[in-house]
């Protein structure tokens, strides 16, 4: 009840706003199909700069066209768009019967989004959606960060992020393949080839399970890559070879960060912060230091 209050109250607000240039959702949240119309239909729907949090549900997509899902509608008018963050909501491909016609059908595309200043796109928890397949088909050329989830073991069309980087990869600086937690948290395998398709990467943030990326090949000439930092979870014996066959074409790679892990204060015990994770972290820190590289963690300090 108390959902569909707030969506109500949406959907009057929204006509209210034409000025609105910043709109945060609750990901917790999921708007109607009469709330998404409402923002659409408002005048000023071009001055919306930022729209985050959008919890995108299953019943929102749709398998015959693109134009029948009221997010691409509310995007056709979003013509000065920066920032877009779609979160989705139980849309994990394994509760997909694989033989379903639901699971295999691409929907038509029948209209083409154009998004020229679009600069940030998170797209989380979400296998496949005609969204998705609006945004593989869209005019992006100022994408450069993207936070994503990866399904590289689904195949297309049942998932599209390994297709979305084909597309949308070589424009990206920052790429950031991340899984929600939730209770259970299931992990799918990230794309091993992205040196090759996400080539222009600064800052690449991986997700577990860590991938063996392939290295650029060394005859070719553009080989080297421009990446400054990569961030893991947490240190990883296995991801530790594939770093070493990556140093060589990653001459300006200066910082590795473990994202989910942190410095134990000073003050504990010699035993405390040799030990786990702590010590797998200090032995890394001093490897690293001898290529000229920093290992920082989860908040970015390279010491407690």
């Amino acid at each position: 009840m108390q959902a569909f209050v707030i969506d109500s109250l949406l959907t009057t607000l929204f006509p209210l706003m034409p000025f609105m240039e910043n709109l945060t959702l609750s990901p917790a949240l999921p708007l109607s199909r009469r709330a998404l119309a409402s923002l659409t239909n408002r005048d000023g729907g071009s001055n919306l700069r930022i729209l985050s949090g959008v919890c995108y549900v299953a019943a929102l997509s749709s398998a015959i066209s693109v134009e029948e899902d009221p997010l691409v509608e509310l995007l056709q008018t979003c013509h000065q768009l920066e920032h877009l963050e779609v979160i989705g909501n139980d849309m994990e491909p394994a509760d997909m019967e694989p033989d379903s016609p639901e699971a295999v059908e691409i929907p038509a595309v029948n209209v083409r989004l154009v998004l020229p200043r679009l600069h940030t796109l998170t797209l989380l928890s979400m296998p496949s959606s005609s969204l998705m397949h609006a945004l593989l088909n869209a005019a992006l050329p100022h994408l450069r960060a993207l936070y994503l989830t990866p399904y590289d073991d689904v195949p297309y069309p049942r998932a599209l992020s390994t297709h979305f980087l084909d597309i949308h990869g070589n424009s990206l600086s920052t790429l950031s393949l991340f899984t929600p937690k939730s209770w259970p948290t299931h992990f799918h395998p990230s794309p091993r080839n992205l040196c090759h398709t996400c080539p222009n990467l600064r800052h690449l943030s991986l997700e577990t399970p860590l991938p063996a990326l392939v290295p650029p090949d060394p005859a070719d000439s553009g080989h080297v890559l421009p990446l400054q930092i990569i961030s893991v979870p947490r240190p990883n014996h296995d991801f530790w070879r594939t770093l070493e066959t990556l140093l060589p074409s990653s001459p300006s790679l200066n910082v590795i960060r473990m994202r989910d892990v942190r410095w134990l204060r000073r003050g504990l015990n010699h035993h405390a912060q040799e030990a786990g994770v702590q010590g797998e972290m200090r032995v890394w820190r001093q490897r690293l230091a001898k290529r000229g590289i920093c290992l920082l963690d989860g908040d970015w300090k390279d010491t407690a």
